[in-house]
């Protein structure tokens, strides 16, 4: 186990889910926030323009039908993912069951429509998934130039899934900002379980330690 690794998890977890507990709490009370309503109007002026037409095929970015093969890509390329593939696999879905049921608890209708908003499910899905990548990162073999490299894809795809979500009038800035603080802190959580837990140490032989039972 390495203590560095899992209180720096620990406190990733602690701090965005106190985060999103205390904006889920505001939004409760207050309904919008200072500067949703001009940062909406502001990126709606986009609209109908090219930002606007890519938005519409960047929005997958935060749904299954991408999350899914990307996840098994993962899986098969990171030998440390498959060990806890059901940990993996389960952090999306349970981040999905916590994004719907602050939707009902805070009662906070979209742009348009009458469904609850806060927090944005497709940014939660897409922050979750790359916050797993990052930790699975982190502990494989890749050179400093792929890290960074996907580090910066990474951040590139949730912040234009939740540009997608605002210019198409599905969500208000802040319930993208909900969907990265849930996302991070779920997935977070799994990390930091998943440090605290390294798989196989409890059988790991200790040849030095055999060998001194051993010969006394």
């Amino acid at each position: 186990m390495d203590p560095t690794a899992v209180a720096r998890w620990r406190a990733l977890c602690l701090v965005m889910l106190g985060a999103f507990l205390g904006m889920s709490a505001v939004v409760y009370m207050v309904g919008l926030l200072p500067g949703d309503g001009p940062l909406h109007r502001e990126i709606l002026l986009a609209r109908g323009t090219f930002a606007h037409a890519v938005a519409q095929w960047l929005d997958y970015g935060g749904k299954w039908v991408v999350l899914a093969p990307a996840l098994l890509l993962l899986l098969a390329w990171s030998r440390i993912a498959r060990q806890r593939w059901w940990l993996w696999c389960g952090v999306i879905p349970l981040s999905g069951g916590f994004e719907q049921l602050f939707k009902l608890l805070v009662g906070r209708p979209r742009p348009r429509g009458f469904h609850w908003g806060f927090p944005s499910g497709h940014v939660t899905a897409a922050t979750a998934f790359v916050v797993i990548m990052l930790y699975l990162l982190s502990r494989e073999r890749v050179s400093p130039i792929a890290r960074v490299t996907l580090l910066v894809v990474s951040v590139a795809l949730v912040g234009s899934v939740g540009f997608a979500r605002v210019i198409l009038n599905a969500h208000w800035p802040s319930d993208v900002l909900g969907g990265v603080l849930l996302g991070t802190g779920c997935a977070a959580a799994a990390a930091w379980w998943d440090a605290a837990h390294p798989v196989g140490d409890a059988r790991r032989p200790d040849p030095v330690n055999d060998t001194v039972r051993i010969g006394g």
